[in-house]
């Protein structure tokens, strides 16, 4: 199973689970049913934003911490202004 069809396939199930839940099929009390069950796919829409933020951040700071990825990195800009530089491109 590839990771796309993973995601679906979680994703589905999920969804009928909590259309089960507001339609009443699902054994939940009514406050739960009424109030909570309702905001759960923005809960996990913000969790999952938050989860983003907080990876792309960690990861940029971890960055420098591969000293040869970073220099490579840099070497490709640089080799890519200068291929630029010779088509006559500014490159402000």
């Amino acid at each position: 199973m590839t990771r796309a069809q993973f995601a679906s396939t979680t994703l589905a199930a999920a969804g009928a689970a909590w259309l089960l839940g507001l339609a009443g099929v699902l054994p939940l009390s009514e406050t739960v049913r009424t109030q909570v069950w309702p905001a759960l796919p923005l809960l996990a829409i913000v969790s999952l934003g938050a989860y983003a933020f907080v990876n792309i951040g960690y990861n940029l700071l971890a960055f420098r911490e591969c000293p040869e990825a970073y220099h490579e990195l840099m070497q490709e800009i640089q080799e890519a202004k200068d291929d630029l530089r010779a088509k006559n491109v500014d490159i402000s």
